[in-house]
């Protein structure tokens, strides 16, 4: 399998919103991944496929 950039989005506190991309085999993976790398930030839903699948 390739890997696959996802969009995750996020607020720390009360900021606005920002995106981080993740590339993961699988948005389970994505949100993992970022959840491991920012365990500070609210993730605000899943990690979002960005471009073609």
């Amino acid at each position: 399998m390739a890997m696959k950039r996802w969009e995750v989005r996020y607020r720390i506190g009360a900021s606005q919103y920002h995106s981080r991309i993740v590339e993961a085999l699988s948005q389970a993976d994505a949100n993992r991944i970022f959840d491991a790398e920012m365990p500070d930030a609210q993730r605000c839903g899943s990690a979002r496929l960005i471009g073609n699948a």
